[in-house]
């Protein structure tokens, strides 16, 4: 018993410290931010288990608070799948809309029906009301996640390290919320959920340290090792997420999604591909441009280039002209003759 107490606190402990750590660190990234509040959510929830399984005496009003925290986790994996596929650079309105009316509402219930005085609603149709949120929200979040993962699901080993990541995530969230839903009915106990947040923190925790520059070579001469294969893994990355049709994608922006050190795909993409960053992108948006150009017939030229990522249209011309060897206007005539 000890042994499963003290592997399910740390995990708690753990869940909360790094999720205020991406709450409040790198702002501008807002999958971070959701993510910190997914894992401080699911601290909260699990931390209150573990009281409640190990402890004679635990005050009601952690019950409470765990239980409130519960009504968050779903919410959260929902707008951190939606911030990485739509590549969100800002805080939405409507997320925090969304945000607020669940900390209204669940505060409000607190308020009206504390559990200290009223457990039997909580017990009845809050902790339903709460668990039904749960499981709409994540599965919502769930169809994000395919759509990312639905061109390597059986090829895991083309996997990125950032893709692999939100595969491990989600299906620990899955068997989360599947454990609790079967505990709400006696089926099974709310300890196993812990384990599985504290076991998957960790194996996630490791991965990065491991693959971190803290533990790699400090010369910058060695070759890159699988280079052709990391460009692969970045080309299927490319075309599945499309990240280049954000106009402020930067180096550091797709390396974290790559799953790489900005230095490892700055050096993949000047000798592997031997153009760089620049260059690299500026081909995925022609690409994108062309496709638009043979469907998207009710936009102008420009209204393609910005559409395919270009931040303006001189440097979509130059960019459409250096590509193809034909300006847009020239291609998109051409293809009108051969339909």
């Amino acid at each position: 018993m000890s042994v499963l107490y003290l592997l399910s606190s740390l995990g708690v402990i753990n869940g909360l410290l790094i999720g205020v750590f991406l709450v409040f660190r790198n702002q501008n990234k807002v999958a971070n931010a959701y993510l910190g509040g997914l894992l401080l959510a699911l601290s909260l929830r699990i931390g209150k288990s573990v009281f409640y399984y190990f402890e004679d005496n635990v005050d009601l009003l952690i019950l409470q608070i765990g239980l409130s925290a519960c009504t968050f986790i779903g919410p959260f994996f929902y707008l951190y799948t939606k911030a990485i596929y739509k590549q969100h650079r800002k805080i939405h309105i409507k997320d925090v809309v969304l945000l607020l009316l669940l900390l209204v509402s669940i505060v409000s219930i607190g308020l009206i029906y504390p559990y200290q005085t009223l457990p039997d609603v909580w017990r009845g149709y809050v902790v339903y009301g709460i668990y039904i949120n749960w499981a709409v929200f994540t599965l919502l979040g769930l169809y994000y996640a395919v759509k990312m993962l639905k061109p390597v699901i059986l090829k895991p080993s083309a996997m990125t390290k950032s893709q692999q990541h939100l595969a491990i995530l989600t299906i620990a969230l899955l068997i989360i919320n599947l454990t609790y839903q079967m505990a709400l009915y006696g089926l099974f106990t709310y300890i196993w959920g812990a384990l599985i947040f504290s076991f998957t923190l960790y194996f996630l925790l490791g991965r990065m340290l491991i693959s971190s520059k803290f533990f790699s070579p400090k010369s910058t001469d060695q070759p890159l090792a699988d280079a052709s294969k990391k460009l692969e893994e970045l080309n299927v990355l490319m075309d599945t997420q499309k990240p280049y049709i954000n106009q402020k994608l930067k180096l550091d922006d797709l390396a974290v999604q790559a799953g790489l050190t900005k230095h490892s795909l700055s050096k993949l993409l000047n000798e592997e591909y031997r153009h760089g960053f620049a260059q690299y992108v500026k081909e995925f948006r022609v690409k994108e441009a062309q496709q638009l150009i043979h469907t998207r017939h009710e936009l102008s030229l420009e209204g393609i280039g910005f559409e395919a990522g270009f931040s303006s249209k001189s440097s979509f011309f130059d960019a459409f002209k250096k590509i193809t060897n034909s300006t847009p206007s020239e291609y998109r005539k051409a293809r009108q003759l051969v339909a």
